[in-house]
């Protein structure tokens, strides 16, 4: 263990002993022996009655390292005050007074110009925390600090040199200030101690953490607390530990407990000073935690965009992934009939994993037959037949073969909707095969309802302008190299297709969907965004969760916040009336 004192060097008050001008002496009734004769010197000697030093490190301005004056009345002249005859700086002088009780120290100088930028002087900030933590090391460093010299600025630079030491590592101890009207030498770690709580309460509104406040050397460490300052401190001691364990049981609480503890807190006012004051600083973090707890109730939304407020990423995907399907059950937008939900919660029961209804029903709930698998096989064989009706015969009657189709869908329970658009791609094929001249200006509009199939063979007709060679080219992709990922890809229907197709990720609860497992009260496209979105993050939660190899959809922790935000705001944009 070390101990390092570090001051600001005070310059030297001179006085008259007669007809001689001598260093001005201070007696400090609980500094020992001698009066003083600089400001440091009672600080350095107070605390050497109490420890012992290894290092002494000082800031000497401009001031200091010049020779000690005074003004001579006789002559109206400034003169060097003389030391055994000879003139002496502020700075030796000081030094020789520190040598009498601490004989031979070790010490570091840092030359300071008080007519520097603000600038400048956080660079002499920076510069002195270099030197005293290259001498720190490894080492268990204790730092020791006098206050009391310097220009009036100065305390300011070195509480935050003081402060920036702490963080680097050091245990700040004594601070200390040389009082000559009351002519003791104070502690003032408790003026210092405020940093740390007004650090400890941004802490726990930024991170949710209450280290600096109640942790082993928090601010709170074993002081005596009036019932509604425990109170509250408890209650963020218990969701901090909620956010940080993500234990959602815990959440609902904690969450109660905060409201109550910060709306009762200015209910039972007390004298003690630390009461007063927090109650200066409680209504930050009632401002800041307002939208979380103002119902005094859990809200999964609030409690997710909190998280990723406050970079708790892996918590907001947890909670997100496990809660989004209980919310979106118990705020209406999804629902059961009696029966489907009597067969879930059956399933439930016996679930060893303990799941909650609406988080099984979206991650473990399987359909015995792949009914919406088998549908699109069916669509994809019919489309493909049309295709090549289309080729050979140029002619083609669309309600004819989507009634044929509906029927084949039907004992699956699907069906495929008859919509302008969709109908305009089967139309634009007849078209082009009974008037091959359509192709030949391959960017015309007739062309928008096929526009996917022309850029995919835009290499191969670009070789011909003729209409009857590009037709040929088509007729062989639309006979032989249609696949049925092509069909899901450039046929598009307003039906079940274009659902599984754009937001796939949602293709298994849209599965559940279909089959009447479940319905929504919203819109069938707003609820498969939602659910596609919801599935994504989910992937991301597992490749996180489990240390996957793989990269996930999202390549920064920004984009990924974003992508969780605007989810969120679309549960909430989709929320129906109460």
């Amino acid at each position: 263990m070390k101990n390092i004192l570090l001051l600001f060097l005070s310059d030297v008050k001179t006085t008259k002993d007669g007809d001689k001008v001598v260093a001005k002496k201070t007696l400090y009734t609980n500094v020992d022996g001698e009066k003083t004769q600089t400001t440091n010197e009672s600080a350095l000697r107070y605390l050497l009655e109490k420890i012992s030093l290894d290092k002494i490190f000082i800031f000497a301005s401009k001031k200091v390292r010049g020779n000690i004056t005074h003004f001579d009345r006789d002559t109206n002249k400034v003169l060097p005050l003389l030391v055994d005859g000879e003139p002496q700086t502020h700075l030796d002088f000081s030094l020789a007074r520190f040598e009498k009780f601490l004989p031979n120290f070790d010490r570091f100088i840092l030359n300071y110009d008080e007519n520097n930028s603000g600038n400048e002087n956080l660079q002499s900030v920076a510069e002195m925390a270099r030197h005293i933590q290259k001498f720190a090391g490894d080492d268990e460093v204790t730092l020791h600090v006098d206050l009391t010299g310097g220009m009036r600025h100065v305390n300011m630079l070195m509480l935050e040199l003081t402060r920036l030491l702490e963080y680097s590592g050091l245990k700040v101890d004594k601070v200390l200030y040389s009082n000559f009207e009351k002519g003791i030498v104070e502690e003032i770690q408790n003026v210092y101690d405020l940093f740390q709580l007004i650090a400890g309460v941004e802490e726990f509104v930024n991170f949710g953490s209450v280290k600096a406040l109640t942790g082993k050397n928090g601010y709170y460490s074993g002081k005596t607390l009036s019932a509604p300052l425990k109170k509250l401190l408890d209650a963020m001691e218990n969701f901090a530990a909620a956010i940080k364990l993500c234990h959602y049981g815990q959440f609902s609480e904690s969450i109660k407990n905060l409201h109550a503890a910060i709306h009762d807190f200015d209910k039972q006012p007390s004298d003690d000073v630390e009461y007063i004051l927090m109650s200066r600083l409680i209504g930050r973090i009632h401002a800041h935690y307002k939208d979380l707890i103002a119902f005094n109730e859990k809200d999964d939304l609030q409690v997710i965009r909190w998280c990723l407020e406050n970079d708790y990423l892996q918590q907001a995907l947890t909670l997100y992934t496990e809660q989004i399907p209980e919310y979106l059950g118990e705020n209406g937008i999804i629902a059961q009939s009696a029966e489907e939900e009597k067969n879930l919660l059956e399933l439930v029961g016996k679930d060893s994993m303990g799941r909650k209804r609406w988080f099984y029903l979206f991650s473990d709930f399987k359909l015995k037959d792949d009914l919406l698998g088998k549908g699109k096989r069916e669509y994809c064989k019919a489309v493909k037949s049309a295709a090549q009706k289309i080729v050979k015969e140029k002619t083609f009657d669309v309600d004819e073969w989507l009634q044929a189709l509906n029927e084949k869908l039907a004992p699956l329970n699907l069906h495929c909707t008859d919509d302008k658009n969709f109908r305009a791609q089967f139309e634009t094929l007849v078209e082009i095969f009974n008037d091959p001249s359509t192709l030949k200006e391959l960017s015309s509009a007739k062309l928008d309802p096929i526009r996917p199939i022309v850029v995919a063979l835009s290499a191969k007709f670009e070789p011909t302008t003729k209409g009857f060679e590009r037709r040929k080219i088509l007729a062989y992709f639309l006979s032989n190299t249609l696949s049925d990922n092509n069909v899901t890809e450039y046929f598009i229907s307003n039906g079940f297709m274009k659902w599984t197709r754009e937001y796939q990720h949602a293709q298994k609860i849209y599965e559940l969907l279909v089959e009447k497992i479940f319905s929504v009260n919203i819109a069938t496209e707003e609820f498969l965004s939602i659910a596609d979105k919801y599935f994504r993050i989910k992937i991301e939660r597992n490749h996180s969760n489990h240390a996957h190899e793989e990269r996930g959809e999202f390549k920064t922790a920004d984009e990924l916040r974003n992508f969780m935000i605007g989810a969120l705001e679309e549960i909430e944009k989709n929320l129906p009336t109460k």
